[in-house]
């Protein structure tokens, strides 16, 4: 029998917009799915949206692609607790520091309510700086005293890329936990990257620039910086903005500034759109902008350079080089004159020189893509886990073995 891992994910297929947390998952399913036996564990309805999916078996588990999933609207530590029992995991595998699920879970753990398992929890960008300083206070208080009082001791935490590693790393340091063990394995690259690589040339370049953002809207994405900075440009500009608005108030903020922005620039709201027409839309737009304040990975940057699209980042991503290798701008946030500049370079570019760089875009996700162990780095993540967890019991068993001598 293979090893069982029980997914817990706030969100997961068909939703879309809780944006690469669903991709994150959903790769790792079509990938270790034919190697463990794989359960989900989800909501009944996407981020934002009440109503529950269409189509779906609620409570119960469904056979969908490689893994069971349940969907349901039951959240309470008695059902939680139940399905995890009547699966018997090897593995539990958590996706979220913060979730309440994730966070039901460990307090089970640690009353001993749950079957011995290994577990491995990935944070999702939950510790970047960025992300950190939202609600930092309640955020800082849960997160110490959750530490320090031993709720997730004896994890194994996934790391989607070396930046996060760095991240986790500097927030057990500062909760004084040592023998924590942060294992990089890079969120997995979707099936239909190459595919995008290989569509159609992109249209011409815009008179002007036609910027694109794909994102949540909240404060951790900075749309309301990138909004300003488009307000001081010299040529015609577009900035459409696709994404549940998760932070309403946050969006007003945008919407207020938007209003004083001049005749040239142009900001519309999309709302959501399936992660499939990602390269349709992308293939559309010149340039995709995205400042956030943080990304432990960031899916919507190489779906959109898969589609040929020049990106223009903060310097919190993984994606740093892209400056470097002229697939793009990664920018610090603090340098305002730089990102005007890079913004007016964009508007300013002649079809050839762009032409140049959408080439390069694609070329670097069918590297990345095909050139890479990601794949095996997961499988190592989870032999890891099951190995760990058998050390583990091994260690308890003689122990209570010389005990009773």
């Amino acid at each position: 029998m293979p090893p069982k891992i029980f997914i817990v994910a706030d969100w997961y297929l068909p939703g879309y917009r809780a944006g690469g947390l669903v991709t994150a998952v959903a790769n790792v399913v079509e990938f270790i799915g034919d190697a463990f036996d794989l359960f989900v564990f989800t909501r009944d309805s996407d981020l934002t949206d009440s109503r529950p999916y269409a189509g779906v078996r609620r409570n119960e588990w469904t056979e969908i692609g490689k893994a069971r999933v349940l969907y349901t609207r039951d959240l309470s530590f008695s059902h939680l607790r139940r399905r995890i029992l009547e699966v018997q995991p090897d593995i539990i595998y958590l996706n979220s520091f913060f979730s309440k699920l994730t966070v039901k879970t460990l307090c089970l753990r640690r009353l001993d309510m749950l079957p011995a398992c290994a577990v491995v929890l990935a944070p999702r960008g939950e510790f970047s700086p960025g992300a950190l300083s939202i609600k930092r206070r309640r955020k800082s208080i849960f997160r110490t005293a959750a530490l320090r009082a031993g709720l997730y001791d004896g994890l194994i935490w996934q790391a989607s890329s070396q930046l996060e590693q760095d991240h986790i790393a500097a927030e057990l340091m500062a909760a004084q936990l040592g023998d924590q063990r942060v294992y990089v394995a890079w969120d997995l690259p979707s099936p239909d990257w190459l595919q995008a690589t290989k569509g159609l040339p992109k249209p011409l370049k815009s008179a002007g620039a036609r910027f694109l953002l794909i994102s949540r809207i909240s404060r951790m994405k900075n749309i309301l910086f990138a909004i300003e900075l488009l307000g001081n440009l010299v040529g015609h500009v577009e900035f459409d903005v696709y994404g549940p608005i998760d932070d309403r108030r946050y969006w007003e903020e945008c919407q207020k500034r938007t209003k004083s922005l001049p005749d040239t620039v142009i900001v519309r709201y999309r709302d959501a759109i399936p992660r499939e027409l990602v390269p349709s839309v992308a293939a559309n737009h010149d340039f995709f902008l995205m400042p956030t304040r943080g990304e432990n990975f960031g899916y919507v940057i190489l779906e959109a350079m898969a589609a040929g699209c020049p990106v223009i980042l903060s310097d919190l991503t993984p994606w740093r080089d892209v400056t470097d290798r002229g697939v793009g701008w990664s920018l610090p946030l603090e340098d305002r004159e730089l990102w005007r500049s890079v913004l007016q370079e964009c508007i300013d570019m002649e079809q050839k020189t762009y032409t140049k760089y959408s080439l390069r875009a694609r070329e670097f996700v069918e590297a990345w893509a095909t050139s890479n162990n990601h794949v095996e780095r997961t499988f190592q993540l989870f032999n890891r886990a099951l190995e760990g967890h058998a050390s583990s019991s091994a260690s308890r068993s003689l122990g209570a073995s010389s005990g009773a001598r």
